[in-house]
């Protein structure tokens, strides 16, 4: 199904800023005293690696932009994050831009541990004048942008105290514990957001304590990805085969952590693998026990490099660890 007439369909006459608002709308739940501590979380993700085209510019979209430390590199990789952690690992093998129309990557995000933190990453961008789009879901407040070869990346504040319910009358929406029915993707308002910044310095590293927070993927086939991500031992929040979607969480109060869908078309192959995107991704388990249990449950891994390779059911290829 063509991508503006299935918004259409589904949110009737209400105005989508990002398809991703779906996303964040449906992974909610109206009793806050249900929300776990996310110190329960049984897995995170360690580093997110891309496959770029161009260096350099992957340099200095994702020190200047971005705001993040360039902590190692070699001829045709380097790696950023904060000053104590890597997010992201680019590699300059790409011959071509992000293509989209396929499987494979839809956006990754890098969560800001505070509302100052989250004020900073916008106030980078209007600083060098990054073009981006803001979006508030009432459960979360985003901003999307694209790296330098199309690839999209999402910065995220959560917001859950903010949230009641799900109103499904006249298109999705959602209604805010202050009792107003929104949009369920309504545009942020980015100057009060910018009210909580508290230091303008645009050169500073960003914080320690932000870090990639989830990773929304185009499935070939949501029912396979969705059972493929169960048996890795992610717990179902919502699974909408009716909407070409499903996500799960970690045993947290967030549980946005793996989300997929086909909105671009089911059955889509994989991008060709001289275009740039999602070159692999790691799951980081707390626990030895859950990750043997993982293991168990999938038909087949290499182990090699101190962890465990695979791929899940689109062809999307993933690094298990423990610890």
């Amino acid at each position: 199904m063509e991508r503006k007439l299935f918004l259409k369909t589904l949110f009737g006459a209400s105005t989508l800023l990002t398809m991703d608002g779906f996303a964040h709308c449906l992974n909610t739940i109206s009793n806050n005293d249900q929300m776990k501590d996310n110190l329960t979380e049984f897995a995170t993700y360690g580093a997110i690696h891309l496959n770029n085209t161009n260096l350099n510019k992957a340099r200095l979209f994702w020190t200047k932009i971005v705001g993040m430390k360039e902590r190692h590199n070699s001829e045709n990789i380097a790696e950023f994050g904060t000053e104590k952690k890597t997010l992201v690992v680019v590699h300059q093998t790409a011959k071509v831009p992000f293509k989209k129309g396929y499987s494979g990557l839809y956006h990754f995000a890098i969560h800001a541990p505070n509302i100052a933190e989250f004020a900073s990453m916008i106030n980078r961008l209007e600083a060098n004048r990054y073009p981006y789009s803001p979006i508030d879901h009432t459960m979360s407040k985003s901003v999307y942008l694209d790296d330098p070869d199309g690839i999209n990346i999402e910065f995220t504040l959560e917001t859950p105290e903010r949230f009641k319910r799900v109103v499904t009358t006249g298109g999705l929406k959602i209604e805010g514990s202050d009792g107003i029915i929104r949009a369920a993707s309504e545009r942020l308002n980015v100057k009060e957001v910018l009210t909580h910044l508290k230091d303008e310095e645009v050169s500073k590293i960003i914080s320690n304590d932000s870090y990639l927070g989830h990773i929304h993927l185009y499935a070939n086939n949501v029912e396979q990805s969705n059972v493929f991500y169960k048996k890795l031992g992610y717990e179902q929040f919502n699974y909408l085969p009716q909407f070409m979607y499903a996500d799960l969480g970690a045993g947290g109060d967030y549980q946005h952590r793996i989300v997929m869908n086909s909105w671009h078309g089911q059955n889509k192959p994989l991008a060709p693998k001289e275009s740039a995107g999602l070159r692999h991704f790691q799951i980081n388990y707390k626990s030895k026990e859950i990750l043997q249990l993982a293991l168990k449950n999938v038909s087949s891994y290499e182990e090699k490099e101190g962890g465990y390779w695979l791929y899940d059911a689109t062809g999307n290829k993933i690094l298990l660890k423990n610890g």
